[in-house]
């Protein structure tokens, strides 16, 4: 298990096979939260259909072009 220390500065570095496996890069933004005794960091999606797409469910996927066919009536 990859460990990480906190720096002076309350910083802390995400070992690199973790910042590969999630695709982390420069500039994203990571959603930080505690349960019970446990810290949890998760890339934060850069939009709701992405966040959709993370549900382990087949019933959201491709669900980007239903919501603009679904957009695209509103202005028609």
């Amino acid at each position: 298990m990859p460990l990480a220390k906190l720096s002076s500065k309350s910083q802390i570095v995400l070992p690199a096979p973790i910042r590969r496996q999630l695709n982390i890069k420069p500039g994203d933004e990571l959603e930080i939260s505690t349960e019970d005794n446990v810290i949890i960091i998760r890339k934060s999606p850069q939009s709701a259909v992405d966040a959709l797409d993370s549900c382990n469910s087949d019933i959201w996927h491709n669900y980007e072009k239903e919501l603009d066919n679904e957009r695209d009536q509103w202005t028609a």
